[in-house]
């Protein structure tokens, strides 16, 4: 291993209204989808898009100096094409499959969904949150583009919920799913295009007392897999210990999946932080941490990308100032990179411009770019009057 340095309803209705989704999902229309064919959902990463072509650039949420939030677009090369003000700081991000529109969502707890057009930066709309439910910054469409899932709280009852939102009637919302859990956070497609992978971070929070986590001696985080027209949850898992909150994924082309934990428990304690689910296997595996990164990595993984042929995972340990790589194929720790803040990671194409690899950003405005084999091959850029916020999400 090697290290390198650079500068909803009552209880009593849910079957009624799992019953009207239904119908409501059977009508929704495809859009020019063949037999047999799988057009993968915008999702934050270079596998989710391989049935379309990349528009070189990238989608983060950033705010500027004054504290003003804002959606920005970035060429991988970290130069700024476009910036728009939003109201609320966002999250996360997704590109519609057919359409040239990004989505980025509002931080937990947000209540807006603002939707751009890729090219121009211009508003098309915004989706408000349903009475009594907020969003946690995440989402994505399905394989056709006809629906959008995000992850919402129902905050009365305090439970996870997944939005279902209409993208060809602007976006109404026409029900929701259990989540699986409590806080659910970072949602990807499957590669089977049938099943969403929700990481339910299992904390619970309510809008009066803010990101106050309100059960962490009772909290249970999952990794579920939940079919995304039934509901019907297909799968699920739980970490070794209920502290370690699942919050961010990513998923390969052949289904690997890549989780990273944020422990809620003492310091000290010394814990697993990436967690993996391999296509045949029925249970999470907890990929071994090394001693000497236990105390540095201060319990805390941001965001997780994967290589397009599925063998490297990259997560982003803000809190320690160091982003690491993961051999998917041996499951160890492969080298590390100390870049300070780092938080967004997002495997990118080749272009005329720039190599295959990884671009990587930070909570200073700075743009890494490193290559396959995980050296630096770009950058540090530096976007003056700019801090990026925690994820990139591939346009």
């Amino acid at each position: 291993m090697s290290n390198f340095s650079i500068g909803g309803g009552t209880r009593a209705s849910c079957a009624s209204q799992r019953r009207r989704l239904l119908q409501a999902l059977a009508s929704v229309p495809l859009m020019g989808l063949t037999g047999g064919q799988v057009a993968f959902a915008g999702g934050n990463n270079a596998t989710s898009g391989q049935d379309r072509r990349p528009a070189g650039v990238v989608i983060s949420a950033c705010d500027d100096e004054s504290g003003q939030h804002h959606a920005s677009c970035m060429r991988y090369s970290g130069e700024e094409r476009w910036r728009q003000p939003i109201n609320e700081r966002a999250h996360g991000a997704t590109r519609h499959p057919h359409k040239p529109w990004a989505l980025i969502f509002a931080r937990r707890p947000g209540q807006e969904i603002n939707v751009f057009d890729i090219e121009s930066g211009e508003r098309i709309t915004r989706i408000k949150a349903a009475p009594d439910r907020h969003f946690y910054g995440h989402g994505v469409f399905s394989p056709d583009g006809g629906l959008l899932y995000a992850t919402e709280n129902a905050i009365t009852r305090g439970e996870g919920r997944i939005g279902v939102y209409d993208a060809n009637r602007d976006f109404a919302r026409i029900g929701e799913f259990d989540s699986g859990g409590i806080g659910p956070h970072e949602i990807r497609l499957h590669p089977d295009g049938q099943q969403l992978i929700i990481a339910n971070g299992g904390i619970l929070t309510r809008p009066e007392t803010g990101r106050v986590k309100l059960n962490l001696d009772t909290m249970q985080p999952n990794l579920t897999l939940l079919d995304r027209i039934s509901g019907k949850v297909n799968w699920r898992d739980s970490p070794s210990h209920h502290q370690l909150s699942l919050r961010h994924l990513d998923v390969s082309r052949d289904g690997i999946i890549v989780a990273g934990y944020q422990y809620q428990g003492p310091p000290s304690d010394s814990r697993s932080l990436i967690v993996m689910k391999r296509p045949a296997s029925t249970a999470l595996e907890e990929l071994p941490l090394p001693m000497g990164y236990v105390s540095q990595l201060k319990q805390y993984i941001a965001s997780i990308a994967i290589s397009p042929d599925g063998t490297l995972a990259v997560a982003t340990a803000p809190r320690g100032n160091l982003i690491t790589l993961w051999n998917l194929d041996t499951g160890e720790l492969d080298s590390t990179l100390d870049f300070a803040d780092c938080a967004g990671v997002l495997a990118v194409p080749t272009t005329n411009e720039t190599p295959a690899g990884f671009v990587v950003s930070n909570g200073r405005g700075e743009w890494l770019l490193i290559d396959e084999d995980g050296l630096p091959a770009l950058g540090p850029v530096r976007l003056a009057n700019t801090h990026w916020d925690n994820h990139l999400a591939l346009m």
